[in-house]
């Protein structure tokens, strides 16, 4: 099954590659064979293939098990400084980048970011809540060059989702704007989390079908990691055994996830980094440590610090953030590096053993500025389901 599963990733990737020249489509599956594929990428073969961008800290949506709702204030990055990233990034070399947030959409120059990143080579996802994807914001993605998009549903009915998101509508909105993505001919995904009520009720089978009756390319499904409003509850991380019965799901053609098997590694600082709305540059979403700050650093030089430590990273068949001794190491790194590492040994938010007030929602106050947005205060009971 797992050779099976590796090939059809293959071909998943080929099909963001459409509006690519032959050379890039060349130079990218070069970087997805020899920084995802090989079995060498467990021995410390790094080829940063694709950077995450959060553009934005703003979102409508309170959601149970957001990593960055509680973080103090709200960062965005301005588009100048976007720009000249994104620069760097095709001098570098690298392939892939994936603007998030927060929710990517509420950056006022998302559309022209696009664009630009397009213009310099790159290929351009994003991983958004759907609230805004009407139709003619999805034509205009595509126009800018948007290749692939990701939309979050945390269940397969609107009670569900929406309850879970704190949004009412929300379900609708996602998948609304799914089916604009596939009538575009946008290649696009489900994003879910593997919650473990989802997985007693089945709703995550019910989601791989509501994937394949959307027609969307992929359903991406992610393991429940115990940060942001999730860093109170342990009992979130999944055994082995409810991790095994998730994998069951890649027999469904259109079902994929990042820890296929028990002895898939992270990616993180090895074909992947994030950059956080303040310039950060992070391993990932989930572990908020970071090696430098483009506002401050190249990005050259922030990633060349991060491959040397990219081994403290490498937790086997799940997220490093899930794993306790993993967590361990990596608040030692913190503690030891903060005089040579200055900024880069702060840890955003109650993650890894940091204090802070996980569940409260301090950022996602009422403001009628942001569009789509319910005049209303984001509470825990939010979180149900």
């Amino acid at each position: 099954m797992l050779n099976d599963y590796m090939y059809r990733g293959v071909w998943r990737n080929l099909k963001r590659l459409r509006s690519m020249s032959a050379a890039q489509k060349v130079r990218y599956m070069a970087r997805v064979v020899v920084g995802e594929l090989l079995p060498a990428r467990v021995f410390g073969i790094h080829a940063l293939r694709l950077v995450e961008i959060s553009l934005t800290d703003r979102c409508q949506c309170c959601c149970g098990h957001c990593f960055a709702a509680t973080q103090d204030r709200e960062d965005e990055l301005a588009a100048a400084d976007v720009e000249r990233l994104l620069r760097d990034l095709a001098r570098l070399g690298i392939v892939e980048i994936c603007f998030s947030g927060g929710e990517p959409l509420l950056h006022p120059e998302i559309v022209p970011l696009v664009a630009h990143a397009s213009e310099q080579g790159l290929l351009v996802r994003m991983i958004s809540n759907g609230i805004l994807l009407t139709e003619d914001m999805v034509v205009r993605l595509k126009r800018a060059g948007l290749q692939w998009c990701s939309v979050s549903l945390d269940g397969p009915t609107s009670a569900v989702h929406d309850a879970f998101r704190g949004y009412p509508g929300c379900f609708d909105r996602a998948v609304g704007g799914l089916r604009y993505l596939v009538h575009n001919n946008i290649p696009c995904s489900i994003v879910t989390v593997a919650r473990r009520e989802l997985i007693k009720s089945g709703g995550l089978h019910d989601l791989v079908k509501l994937g394949d009756e959307i027609g969307v390319s992929v359903v991406r499904i992610n393991f429940p990691v115990p940060i942001g409003r999730f860093s109170d509850q342990e009992d979130q991380v999944l055994t082995l055994a409810e991790r095994q019965e998730v994998r069951r799901l890649l027999r469904y053609g259109n079902t994929t996830m990042e820890s296929p098997r028990e002895g898939t590694t992270c990616k993180a600082g090895v074909t992947k980094v994030n950059i956080l709305p303040n310039g950060d540059v992070t391993p990932c979403a989930f572990i908020p440590l970071p090696f430098g700050n483009i506002h401050q650093d190249r990005f050259a030089d922030i990633w060349k610090a991060m491959m040397s430590h990219s081994s403290m990273f490498k937790t086997r068949g799940q997220c490093s953030a899930c794993d306790p001794a993993t967590r361990a190491r990596i608040r030692e790194f913190a503690a030891m590096h903060e005089d040579t590492l200055g900024h880069a040994a702060r840890l955003h938010g109650p993650v890894l053993g940091v204090e802070g007030v996980a569940g409260a929602c301090p950022r996602l106050h009422p403001i009628s500025s942001v569009p789509g947005r319910i005049d209303r205060q984001c509470s825990v009971d939010q979180r149900a389901t």
